[in-house]
């Protein structure tokens, strides 16, 4: 092959025919983790389509008529995201290294292009979380700059004993106390109980203090947790009062700490412990290995709410990795 047969394709209609027909299994970065995957993908697409804030500019790369390397991309003007999150550039596994650069040329060359097109004069690209992979390479080669993104990870798969052994210990006890206060129902594909998850978006709203969510967002909770994606966890108290949700999204044997509300004005102690090492329990049950409980921050390094979630997600934690994130400066000009 040379270079002129590899393309891109553009045309949105026809990326999402090529994406229809993909094998994920040839494209592992394409679908490796919820909040890169495809529910992040569902997730931002609601909710860009009731802000309208970026403009869509997926593409395909093709040697001949295959598929080589598939990217979700937006612009909002000023950076080439997926819409706002880190943009994944998702290579054919089975490429040789030649290949692969040519196909990666391929690729930066259309994010210049979307720069030059939509005035964005940044890119902002997802690396890995387990060591470098080819598309972190790629960027090194391209000049592209880093930094690290820092998540808490937890192992559910040796069972709730192990779990709970592995727990900062001040938490042994607030779990305890709140297995006692909480009755559970869990919303899943076995128990696709659509009259209780319908409430928790509103006590999302009123225990966050936000504004609610469009309907098409949480009905992207919904398909995933009814197709057997993830589980909602909702806790009850004695009167029949809702106290906690927890959502969890799954991906392979990867589960995504994504929704967490806890009334904290029903008791002095706080909720969240139970819920969550419930939720991380039954996780593994699932088959799940790690339990991702997100980002945790430095201190200094974002809002002090923030950096105190960091510390709390921190005592479930049995490992933290580091994902590296590209920004690629575009030749706009």
């Amino acid at each position: 092959m040379n270079m002129a047969e590899i393309s891109t394709v553009t045309d949105l209609d026809h990326v999402a025919t090529l994406c229809d027909a993909m094998d994920a299994d040839m494209f592992p970065n394409w679908n490796s983790h919820p909040q890169y995957g495809n529910f992040s993908r569902a997730l931002y697409g609601a909710i860009n389509a009731e802000s309208g804030a970026y403009q869509p500019a997926d593409f395909v790369i093709c040697d001949g008529d295959a598929a080589v390397l598939f990217a979700t991309a937006s612009s909002d003007g000023k950076t080439v995201s997926a819409l706002g999150l880190p943009l994944v550039l998702a290579p054919h596994r089975e490429l040789g290294k030649k290949r692969l650069k040519k196909v990666f040329a391929a690729a930066f060359g259309k994010l210049n292009d979307l720069g030059r097109e939509t005035g964005a004069k940044s890119a902002l690209i997802c690396g890995g979380a387990d060591g470098l992979t080819i598309a972190d390479h790629a960027c090194i080669d391209q000049l592209a700059t880093p930094h690290c993104q820092i998540n808490a990870v937890a192992t559910v798969s040796d069972g709730p004993q192990t779990i709970h052994k592995n727990l900062r210990s001040s938490y042994r006890s607030l779990i305890n106390w709140g297995r006692e206060q909480l009755t559970m129902t869990h919303i899943n594909a076995t128990n696709p109980d659509r009259q209780a998850f319908d409430s928790y978006p509103a006590f999302h709203a009123e225990i966050a203090g936000g504004s609610k969510r469009p309907e098409a967002y949480w009905e992207v909770f919904w398909n995933e947790i009814t197709s057997g994606q993830g589980e909602l966890s909702l806790g009850y108290l004695a009167d029949g009062s809702l106290a906690s949700g927890t959502i969890v999204i799954d991906t392979g044997d990867t589960a995504y700490y994504t929704s967490g509300v806890y009334d904290r004005s029903k008791f002095e102690k706080p909720l969240g412990h139970f819920p969550l090492f419930d939720a991380m329990v039954r996780a593994g049950e699932r088959g799940i290995r790690d339990f991702d409980i997100g980002e945790v921050f430095p201190a200094g390094s974002a809002s002090e709410k923030e950096v105190q979630i960091g510390f709390f997600k921190k005592g479930f934690t049995t490992e933290f990795k580091l994902r590296t994130i590209w920004t690629y400066n575009l030749n706009s000009e």
